[in-house]
């Protein structure tokens, strides 16, 4: 048989011989072979032509033999290196070959032979590009990327499946809490907002929470693990000054500062060049290499991260999304901090929400005011394995100290309307006057006024009666 490549690149001719060998002695299993190699994988040109008539006389016919195979090729060019005819070749193939239950050994060893040959290749072709007088490190680093993406995308396996029986009776370790309650160990969790609204505080908050095994607002960390934050477009010094005011508020009972390794950031100010690009995979390889056995990555924002592609259309998504899922597979979370639109939902596709476990809305209480600084209310619209009052929304608000320190403050969302509602009512508001003021129905007004005289919020004053 001729070989059409180079002799010194990396191949197993004789286990595609045994490979093609076990097919014509069993061609139903063309389909096995068919999941896990393409007839370019083979080294052999001779091999691959084979291969390709095997899965096109397979598609067809559900099988096939060596003359039917052998009638087949001879209508094409004859093979350049067998004298003796093509028969004799499948015929030697068949007497040298063994009947085989399962071929993915011999697939995954021509596979990964494949995959060392485009290396090798690429690997080259990267040399000549250094090597050259005009090279420069951008066209290198997209070789080097080619040949990274490869290798990691290259080692092609047919996916596992078990019965039933068998998967039920899998030892699967409980999946823990990285942010109890919301965020799981794998978990993929978006938190979005308008502008304005504190998510950079909250996602800083969340970070040092989870990197120092502490707590925050609600939340709460099992113990300590390593977080790398991303930010997208904030000065280095507005983001240092975040930092330290959120951990001189941290109480004393409350861990504080993570080990240095526990907590690792990367801001645009700190680069030589812009900012990676997370919907391509250089800017997401970027950041992988500097994940360093992280467990938790926090993008802020998706925005200014990501910006290839279009942003309301859901196919511009895919990059992300795939880079997410095989991140959730090596073990990592992810918060992703992102823009609300107009609307007040999630700016673009929402083909976003699809595969996250949470999905956190900041949003405005109805009386907000400039002057409250940071106060919000934080809503959980996708909770994947937790419901009850660990989904309940919450009302947030943050005022800095004198000293500068984020002293945080936290009530349940429905006592804190309770409680505006009241101070509505004492103040002689009517209930439509109530409802307009606060942004609710005037069904709910009444409901409150009811609630907030049965608690005794009401005695003592003056309120109006009015149904409006």
């Amino acid at each position: 048989m001729a070989d059409d490549t180079e002799s010194h690149l990396p191949a197993k001719p004789e286990i595609e011989r045994a490979l093609l060998g076990s097919l014509l002695l069993k061609s139903e299993l063309w389909n096995d072979a068919a999941q896990i190699l393409r007839p370019e994988d083979f080294s052999l040109e001779d091999h691959r032509r084979i291969f390709r008539v095997m899965l096109e006389l397979g598609r067809k016919n559900g099988g096939f033999d060596d003359t039917s195979l052998a009638e087949r090729l001879d209508k094409e060019r004859p093979f350049s290196g067998v004298g003796s005819g093509v028969g004799a070749y499948l015929t030697d193939l068949q007497i040298g070959a063994v009947e085989r239950r399962n071929l993915t050994p011999l697939c995954e060893v021509i596979r990964e032979k494949a995959v060392l040959r485009q290396v090798a290749q690429k690997a080259e072709k990267l040399l000549n590009s250094a090597l050259s007088p005009s090279a420069t490190p951008e066209e290198c680093w997209e070789r080097a990327s080619e040949i990274a993406r490869l290798s990691i995308g290259g080692h092609t396996r047919r996916l596992q499946a078990c019965g039933i029986d068998e998967f039920l009776a899998l030892e699967i370790p409980a999946r823990e809490m990285v942010l109890a309650p919301f965020l799981p160990a794998q978990g993929l969790v978006m938190l979005y907002s308008k502008r304005g609204l504190g998510k950079t505080y909250l996602a800083l908050g969340i970070a040092l929470a989870v990197a120092s095994g502490g707590t925050f607002l609600h939340w709460k960390a099992s113990k300590p693990r390593k977080v790398l934050f991303v930010d997208g477009e904030l000065p280095a010094s507005t983001l240092q000054q975040r930092i330290r005011s959120i951990e001189a508020g941290i109480p004393q009972s409350e861990p504080k500062l993570p080990a240095p390794d526990y907590l690792r950031i990367i801001t645009p100010d700190m680069q030589s060049q812009p900012m990676p690009d997370l919907a391509t995979p250089e800017g997401q390889m970027l950041v992988e290499r500097e994940l360093s056995g992280a467990e938790l990555l926090v993008l802020d924002n998706l925005s200014a991260l990501c910006r290839s592609g279009k942003e309301n259309e859901g196919e511009s998504w895919l990059p992300m999304q795939g880079w997410l899922l095989r991140l959730r597979q090596q073990g990592l979370s992810a918060l992703v901090a992102h823009h609300a639109g107009k609307s007040g939902a999630q700016r673009g596709t929402s083909r976003r929400e699809d595969l996250l476990d949470t999905v956190i809305a900041l949003q405005h209480p109805s009386d907000y005011s400039a002057s409250d600084g940071l106060r919000c209310e934080v809503r959980y619209e996708k909770c994947r394995g937790f419901h009850g009052d660990d989904a309940k929304p919450f009302e947030v608000r943050m005022q800095l100290e004198g000293t500068g320190a984020a002293h945080w403050t936290v009530s349940d969302a429905e006592d804190a309307l309770l409680q505006r509602a009241a101070a509505q009512f004492r103040d002689g508001a009517s209930i439509r006057g109530a409802a307009e003021e606060l942004g609710i129905s005037r069904s709910k007004a009444e409901r409150l006024r009811k609630r907030a005289r049965e608690l005794g919020l009401l005695d003592g004053d003056s309120v109006s009666l009015s149904q409006g």
